[in-house]
Order: C-alpha cells, then sequence, then structure tokens
C-alpha cells in the first residue's frame, strides 16, 4: 500500500471508517495552497486509492473558502532568470499530477465547497466525482485577466462539463459563476444553501462509504475512459469491467439479499 504523507503544514489527512478526509487548511490565504501542499494531497489520494480500507475521499476546505487557487506570494524572485521551460517542467511533477490522479483513482471524490473555489481550486472541484456547492459560492478561472492562460487542466474540464460556449465565457472572458449557476450548467453535482453544505457532502459520503465500493469504482474509470475511446474500446472495457465487478463479494452479496429478500450489506470487497 501507497504510505500516507506526512503532515505537512496547510493540510488534514484524517481517516474515519471507509473514509479519508483531506482538508486545506490554509485559512489566512483563503485556502491557497503551496508546492508541499499540492505534493501532499497527491500523495494522501495515491494512497487512499491503494487503500483497501478506504470506499471515498472527502475534499475540503477549512474555514469560509474552499480553495483561491496556487499561492505565488510564498515564491522568490530568483536572481538568475530560469531556462525557458522552467515552468513547463517543474509543473509536469506538481498540479499536473495532482488533477490526474483525481480523475483516475478508483475511490470516488466528494468535495464540500464553500467561498471561493478559484484557479487551481476550481480544477479541485471539477475533478471531483461529486461537488456540493454553497449556492453563493464564488468560482471562477481568472489566469487571463492577470495576463497568463489557464493550467492544472481547467480548459480540458470544463469544456466538457459545461460545453465550449460557457468554458470560453469563463476561461476567456473570466466570467465568475455562482453555485447555483455551476450546478445549472452541470458544472457540479448539486448546490445547495452554504447552511446545508456539510449535511449535504456528508449524506453522499455515508452513501458512498456503504456502497458496492469495486463496481463504483470501476464505473468511475468507464465515465473517464468514455471521453477518448472509441465505442469498440469502450465496449471491450465495459466487458472487463462487468467480469470483475460481477466476481467481487459484494455482488454476491446483492445475489444473496435479492433471495432472502433484504437490502444488501455491501463492504466494499
Amino acid at each position: 500500500m501507497t504510505p500516507y504523507p506526512d503532515a505537512v503544514d496547510g493540510l488534514v489527512v484524517d481517516h474515519d471508517p471507509g473514509v479519508v478526509r483531506i482538508t486545506i487548511d490554509r485559512t489566512e490565504r483563503r485556502n491557497a495552497v503551496t508546492d508541499e501542499v499540492v505534493q501532499a494531497m497527491l500523495a494522501a489520494i495515491e494512497a487512499a486509492g491503494s487503500d483497501d480500507d478506504v470506499r471515498v475521499i472527502h475534499l475540503r476546505g477549512a474555514g469560509d473558502h474552499f480553495c483561491s487557487g496556487f499561492d505565488l506570494t510564498g515564491r522568490a524572485i530568483p536572481e538568475t532568470p530560469p531556462r525557458t521551460g522552467s515552468t513547463q517542467r517543474r509543473m509536469r511533477s506538481q498540479v499536473n499530477e495532482l488533477i490526474p490522479a483525481m480523475l483516475e483513482v478508483q475511490t470516488p471524490i466528494v468535495a464540500s465547497v464553500r467561498g471561493v473555489a478559484m484557479g487551481l481550486g476550481l480544477s479541485l472541484v471539477l475533478a471531483a466525482d461529486f461537488a456540493v456547492v454553497a449556492d453563493d459560492a464564488r468560482l471562477a478561472s481568472p489566469f487571463v485577466g492577470s495576463g497568463f492562460s489557464p493550467d492544472s487542466g481547467s480548459s480540458w474540464l470544463l469544456p466538457r462539463l459545461v460545453g465550449v460556449a460557457r468554458a470560453k465565457d469563463m476561461l476567456l472572458l473570466g466570467r465568475e459563476v455562482d453555485g447555483g449557476t455551476a450546478a445549472e450548467w452541470g458544472m457540479v453535482h448539486r448546490s445547495v444553501p452554504a447552511a446545508d453544505v456539510d449535511a449535504a457532502a456528508e449524506a453522499l459520503v455515508a452513501g458512498l462509504a456503504t456502497s458496492a465500493t469495486v463496481a463504483v469504482g470501476l464505473a468511475k474509470s468507464l465515465v473517464h475512459r468514455s471521453l477518448t475511446a472509441d465505442l469498440d474500446r469502450h465496449l471491450a472495457d465495459e466487458a472487463m469491467a462487468i467480469e470483475l465487478s460481477s466476481r467481487s463479494a459484494d455482488f454476491k452479496e446483492w445475489s444473496r439479499a435479492r433471495r432472502d429478500g433484504r437490502d444488501p450489506g455491501f463492504t466494499g470487497y
């Protein structure tokens, strides 16, 4: 099993039965993240994905905000200009690993979102499987307004979720949308009043923590693979997923429960 990361300032990783909770905790910076926080988040997600006891990942921000993006204030300006290509080389081992890890891990991810979700924070919302967002939350991709282009997969994720026209509205024109609009557009799972975010997210986490985990994980993989696969390849992927899920203990438990006329008790195996 991949080891969980050591404690990092600005990130809290907690373990409940069946659940790993990852909390960005830099409230003084509206939960803007650092390189160290990004690496620790990546490590925590990879560890949870290989931990058979974990059935759902809960991602959230401490305090009033989810995540305001990457904290650029902590980076010193080098005396010698970096070699051309430095930024893209560095990103390969930072945010450009985190977002794919969220999409590829079979463990479902639930995000609780209040306040701002901007830049990288927006990408975290988009990459989560289920984002429960306060109806007055503020979601934006402010890159172009600052003179540089989007990163962390937002220009790949947004068009697939909301369409090209709306993606351009946010990415090129810098439109900020609230949680209610994000839900209407299909950008997030649902929006609720800010006071109800915790309860709604916890209900979702609890449901996933008692679901048929193998089948859920395979279904998640199928959805994401379908975006880049032709139909023949996808049908083959579906057949393999059925082969695996039908051999799981949870499928056998469902069969017994159906025969006995009761609700199944899924264990995640």
